[in-house]
């Protein structure tokens, strides 16, 4: 088994994902994915990493393709929040990871220095910044397609 496939099996597991729910979004078989998973089949095609990053948002899929590049990849929404209380609980959430990000930084930064006794709050900082700005392109992408849907409609009125 390699490491990919213990990789797609940790995500799995993070993610809570089954083996089914991935065979439906990648429209395959469950036994066939089964196969992949599992490590029977040495490679894992292109349509089960596509199916679950869908499925998990998990950034460190893509880490897979894009290797030790600096970027910053911040999925949308494929629709706006259906109501305001969609988009104030995306804002109170994003506000509880901008807190978490402050206090690793604080952390971090409390010795003055920043070294390898700042591995517990770099993990940390590395886990939540992610988290809260794509709560931010989210809110923000609820915001002003909500805005462009009052404006036409409006203008049509």
């Amino acid at each position: 088994m390699t490491s990919e496939h213990i990789f797609i099996q940790e995500v799995l597991a993070t993610h809570n994902i089954s083996i089914q729910q991935l065979a439906n979004a990648a429209d395959l078989a469950a036994p066939t994915v089964y196969e992949y998973t599992g490590g029977r089949r040495k490679h894992i095609p292109l349509c089960i990493w596509r199916a679950l990053y869908a499925l998990t948002e998990d950034i460190r899929i893509l880490d897979l393709i894009i290797g030790e590049v600096d970027r910053f990849v911040c999925p949308l929404p494929k629709t706006p929040d259906e109501t305001h209380n969609d988009t104030l609980a995306r804002l109170i959430e994003k506000r509880r990871k901008d807190i978490e990000c402050e206090m690793a930084i604080l952390e971090i930064l409390a010795d003055g220095q920043i070294d390898a006794e700042d591995r517990v709050a770099v993990e940390q900082y590395k886990n939540a910044h992610p988290e809260s700005m794509k709560l931010s392109a989210q809110i923000y992408y609820s915001i002003i397609k909500k805005y462009e849907q009052a404006i036409n409609g409006k203008e049509q009125a």
